[in-house]
């Protein structure tokens, strides 16, 4: 980072609290092992720089953590594009609800909630914490001309599972859901932008990828110019960290909160959206302007 790089020394000790104490994180280069291909650029559309798949191999193990198949359960319950109205079923509710129990029983949202609470931003009570928890999470809004009255986004599928507006792939920032959607070939890898990373000492990469739903073969799919996403780390930590920054960011009036996890240093992105609703939370090397 550059000599102008200052975290903020209080949420990055919570952080590498948080970090310490995630039990179910997965190791890159052992659980995780990566394909990183080669360089492409922002601007380049039109040339796949990797015919592999970025993720070469995953511990499938992993997934059968309560943490993990509760959050995968969750991948398949939205309308990826924007503008479509999505309707909870009351199998999906139960999903969510069981989602929010393991993530609120975890060490890191133990750790981020006694934060958020000493802040005075979120209700001590569990079960109150477990229904605020609901409200960032999984409200439902319009992001588009959704029409009905439930909307057709929520902080949940923008950041985690994804969504396709006019012809590109807004959110989705999980390795998870890149993996699934892999290994089903509507995910299409294009190559990472910036330097290489090392996958066996970092926790970040930076990519590009497209996205169809519809087709076998993702590759005139919708297209995620930037990608960036988190290695290895596991859903109850990545829930708890965004929503510890979203928090942050809205108390605060901040987008770009700069952190650090050890030697680990990046920025949170943040972005209210409409003034109450989590509109994305993501990590990133390189502030938003």
């Amino acid at each position: 980072m550059g000599e102008d790089f200052e975290p903020i020394e209080e949420l990055s000790e919570v952080l590498l609290r948080m970090w310490t104490e995630d039990e179910n994180r997965a190791t890159v280069g052992e659980d995780l092992v990566l394909n990183m291909g080669r360089r492409t650029f922002t601007r380049d559309q039109s040339d796949d720089k990797c015919s592999e798949p970025l993720i070469e191999y995953v511990n499938e193990d992993l997934f059968e953590r309560e943490s993990y198949k509760r959050f995968y359960d969750l991948l398949d319950n939205y309308e990826s594009a924007v503008g479509v109205e999505e309707v909870m079923t009351k199998g999906e509710i139960i999903e969510m609800k069981k989602f929010i129990d393991v993530v609120v029983d975890s060490p890191p949202m133990q750790i981020a909630k006694e934060y958020l609470v000493s802040k005075g931003w979120a209700p001590e009570d569990e079960e109150e914490f477990k229904d605020w928890l609901w409200d960032v999470w999984f409200t439902l809004y319009k992001r588009g001309r959704a029409r009905g009255r439930s909307g057709d986004s929520s902080g949940f599928e923008h950041v985690f599972v994804g969504e396709i507006r006019n012809g590109s792939v807004i959110g989705f920032h999980n390795w998870i859901q890149f993996y699934r959607l892999e290994r089903m070939g509507k995910v299409d890898y294009r190559g990472f932008i910036g330097g290489k990373r090392t996958q066996d000492t970092d926790f970040m990469i930076t990519i590009q990828f497209s996205w169809d739903e519809d087709l076998e073969d993702a590759d005139d799919g919708a297209l995620k110019h930037v990608g960036g996403t988190l290695l290895g780390t596991s859903p109850e930590f990545e829930v708890a960290m965004y929503t510890l920054a979203w928090v942050y960011g809205k108390e605060n009036d901040v987008v770009n909160i700069p952190v650090a996890i050890g030697d680990q240093e990046f920025y949170l992105i943040a972005h209210v959206y409409k003034g109450k609703y989590l509109g994305t939370c993501f990590a990133s090397r390189i502030p938003q302007r």
